[in-house]
């Protein structure tokens, strides 16, 4: 079963090496087969990270235009829309 709001809203997490919420997000995209663009926050993505949700934090995962912050109400959310 394809996901048509996947493919109309690019998708893409910011994450890093060593972030076990990142970890957690990456899981539950891969489990529900979401295409997404990984963006290296601990390289050269922390000032994108910080003009799209005003903080350092991540992970931080973009729908189109969208911005979830926190891995818990990022992972409530995809299972909302996408499940």
């Amino acid at each position: 079963m394809a996901q048509p709001q996947a493919e109309e809203a690019p998708i893409k997490l910011y994450t890093g090496a060593y972030c076990p919420y990142c970890r957690r997000v990456k899981k539950e995209l891969d489990r529900m087969n979401l295409p997404y663009e990984e963006v290296y926050a601990d390289a050269d993505g922390r000032q994108e990270v910080i003009r799209l949700s005003g903080q350092r934090a991540i992970p931080i995962l973009t729908i189109g235009d969208e911005v979830l912050v926190d891995s818990t109400h990022i992972i409530r959310e995809l299972r909302r829309r996408f499940s």
